[in-house]
């Protein structure tokens, strides 16, 4: 009766170590490639509001009774442009060409009235531009006229 109950024992048998190991590193790699994604914002959709950045310098022109601002504005999501405003003056901006941004490389255009600023030629102007999740990026403009 005793060795029958051995046998029994040993016919029982778990998880080989192997296995066991093979299915730690299994984990340990998609917990570690997640984290890394958040990490560097690769679940964008995720991550909640975009980030939006100026690429290079934008130009500042006259244009009619204003001036006309071109952007270049790079986004990580999708969002609108509601406001635009240059720095130091009263100035805001009457019509905004183009104003939604989808993910990547965005050109933007921007028509500011003539009243009482005079850009100099050569000089770099700030724009502040409001954008409808509540945030604000400052984008510089370079005056060519």
């Amino acid at each position: 009766m005793m060795s029958l109950k051995l046998k029994a024992k040993r016919s029982k048998k778990g998880l080989s170590g192997a296995v066991t190991a093979l299915i730690l590193v299994i984990a340990s790699v998609i917990i570690a490639l997640v984290v890394v994604g958040f990490a560097f914002g690769l679940f964008g959709a995720l991550g909640g509001t975009p980030t939006v950045t100026q690429i290079g310098t934008g130009s500042l022109t006259p244009s009619g009774n204003g001036y006309e601002a071109v952007i270049t504005l790079h986004s990580t999501g999708t969002v609108q442009v509601v406001s635009a405003t240059i720095v130091g003056t009263s100035d805001s901006a009457t019509t905004i060409a183009s104003p939604s941004l989808t993910i990547g490389a965005n050109t933007v255009v921007i028509y500011f009235p003539s009243s009482g600023f005079t850009p100099q030629p050569g000089s770099t102007y700030q724009i502040s531009i409001g954008l409808s999740d509540g945030t604000t990026v400052q984008a510089a403009v370079s005056y060519v006229g």
